[in-house]
């Protein structure tokens, strides 16, 4: 088997898909002790010695306090082996006591994840096969692009067209049956549009790369299908790539898929986002400056109206009817408002920046 070697991108899926379990932060450190994937992104890039003794000792290392070892938390990191090598660490930040229970089911999913990226698909089965595809160019790790095309041949897919990848993921709060009935009916969805590649991701997604055609044809059949789990399933389609800018279009359905649960619809194009697409993009810290900024002196009530007033366009009359009062007490709120706020709800520039005020507070 080839060297096993791990990029940021699997380390965070990896981290992910850990959290679901676990909900505990967790980090993934590579083999010089550099935390590449993390669920708390300040982390990422910087030294964990404790991480960095687990892969160097292959044993696990327990973190009692906060400043026992550089760069580390208390909790426990294990090693993580492929064929008796230790090729990084996985860390649990939390009390050692609480998390030690987790540690063979943490250390087994994350070896389990990185054993299906690194097999040699040439002689494996059709489901391996497209597995290797789909993460692969998701992931971008792609380290043969003779072995992708073949594949892709072998189903008779030419490469010279575009590709875009769809995320589908399943409410973690249903019971096992529940969940089992959903991903048969995400399967027919692929099924009926006749695309094979997709894939299932460990605790509860489906990834998929659709073709042109294919992208066209999932727009109509997937409200038949799945419009009855709405609040129960959700999912992002990034837009038409080019084949190996795909793992451009992948997170490009992570935004459409944060957006869709946010939302509570069941499939988002990324396509479709005009200003959430930009906010997505803001950082966190500046986000919640330009709400304080913004939205400090009003009430809860004041912008809940402003949200109304805005998704009614501005209209006195609408917004009025939707809050049952009447548009001259609207029109005293408004007034109040600007007081308040220093910015007139029925000026253009100013509603603008209240809008977008309201936007990101939605997105926070």
């Amino acid at each position: 088997m080839p060297t096993v070697t791990i990029n940021p991108n699997l380390a965070q899926e990896i981290v992910n898909a850990v959290k679901e379990v676990v909900d505990k932060n967790i980090n993934f450190i590579d083999k010089n002790g550099i935390i590449i994937g993390s669920t708390d992104k300040n982390r990422i890039n910087t030294f964990h010695e404790a991480g960095y003794e687990s892969i160097k000792s292959s044993n696990n290392i327990v973190v009692e306090g906060n400043d026992e070892y550089k760069g580390s938390k208390k909790g426990i990191n294990y090693p993580i082996k492929m064929n008796g090598i230790a090729i990084g660490s996985i860390g649990i930040t939390g009390e050692p006591s609480e998390i030690s229970k987790y540690g063979f089911l943490v250390t087994k999913i994350t070896e389990i994840f990185i054993k299906e990226q690194q097999l040699n698909y040439k002689h494996e089965a059709d489901k391996q096969r497209i597995n290797y595809v789909v993460k692969s160019l998701s992931y971008d790790n792609v380290e043969d692009k003779n072995e992708i095309e073949s594949i892709l041949q072998d189903f008779n897919i030419s490469t010279n067209q575009k590709f875009a990848i769809v995320i589908m993921k399943i409410n973690k709060t249903h019971a096992t049956s529940e969940v089992e009935i959903i991903e048969n009916d995400i399967k027919k969805v692929f099924d009926t549009i006749g695309n094979v590649f997709k894939i299932y991701i460990y605790p509860n997604e489906f990834i998929a790369l659709v073709n042109e055609e294919r992208y066209e044809k999932l727009k109509d059949v997937y409200r038949d299908i799945l419009k009855k789990y709405k609040g129960n399933l959700s999912g992002g389609v990034g837009r038409l790539k080019n084949l190996y800018e795909s793992h451009r279009s992948y997170q490009e359905a992570r935004i459409a898929l944060k957006h869709s649960t946010k939302n509570q619809t069941i499939l988002t194009y990324i396509d479709s986002l005009h200003l959430e697409l930009i906010l997505e993009s803001i950082d966190i810290d500046i986000k919640n400056q330009y709400i304080d900024k913004t939205l400090k002196s009003l009430d809860e009530s004041e912008i809940e109206l402003l949200d109304i007033y805005y998704k009614n366009d501005m209209s006195l009359k609408q917004t009025s009817e939707d809050l049952y009062i009447h548009k001259n007490t609207l029109q005293y709120k408004l007034e109040k408002i600007q007081q308040k706020c220093g910015l007139n709800p029925r000026a253009f520039n100013d509603s603008v920046i209240l809008y977008i005020a309201i936007a990101i507070r939605l997105s926070v």
